[in-house]
């Protein structure tokens, strides 16, 4: 794999994000805490559907110990997402953080997969969008994208697998990781969708494997 053909496609998913990227308020004024409730919350769940959660809890309560001390009537806010098995370990989580870690979000990976409901992802988009640290996210939306530019095949186990996983750090791990992190996702979304691919309105074409054998 070139170098060149890697920072083309990462480059240009970051400029997607800068001028086509979606607006979220968890987005805008970005702290370890506003990422780690909003990635609690769009676990299986669309983002307009979160966004109204997302701002009453925010602004009702700002940190993990008031959001703590006040979960039962957050809990009446979140209950209209659905998938309410997620306030069982939202809860345990903050309870974590607010006894072992004096109510901070903790930037270690290490420190962070110990709090209950956390796993790799939301690990990750703590770090690179809380923190701005260089680390990689990998979800179906990135499996999809970075698998139909280099024709690879996909399935559910892609993600795990050690030769994708370095194939996804050569893109993220750039001084523009934030970008690109929130840039593939959208560019997932709107573009590079699961079915009918808009290859017509990409990009990444001159690029793209997918575009190229497929259409």
């Amino acid at each position: 794999m070139k170098d060149c053909r890697v920072k083309a496609i990462t480059e240009g998913i970051c400029d997607y994000y800068i001028t086509c990227g979606h607006k979220y308020p968890w987005r805008i004024n970005r702290t370890p805490f506003r990422v780690y409730v909003s990635e609690i919350l769009l676990q299986r769940t669309r983002a307009k559907q979160v966004e109204p959660v997302f701002s009453k809890i925010i602004e009702k309560y700002p940190d993990p110990e008031t959001l703590l001390e006040n979960f039962e009537d957050a809990a009446k806010e979140m209950y209209t997402l659905g998938r309410n098995i997620r306030l069982h370990y939202f809860k345990q989580g903050l309870e974590y953080i607010v006894t072992n870690y004096g109510g901070e979000i903790p930037g270690e990976k290490s420190r962070l997969m110990l709090i209950p409901g956390v796993g790799d992802y939301i690990a990750a988009a703590v770090r690179i969008f809380g923190y701005s640290f260089q680390d990689t996210i990998i979800d179906a939306n990135v499996v999809r994208v970075l698998s139909r530019i280099y024709g690879k095949k996909y399935d559910g186990e892609t993600r795990r697998k050690k030769e994708f996983i370095i194939l996804a750090e050569k893109h993220s791990l750039h001084s523009r990781c934030v970008d690109y992190s929130y840039g593939i996702l959208d560019f997932a979304a709107d573009v590079c969708r699961p079915r009918k691919p808009l290859c017509d309105r990409c990009f990444l074409t001159v690029y793209c494997e997918y575009a190229v054998f497929y259409h």
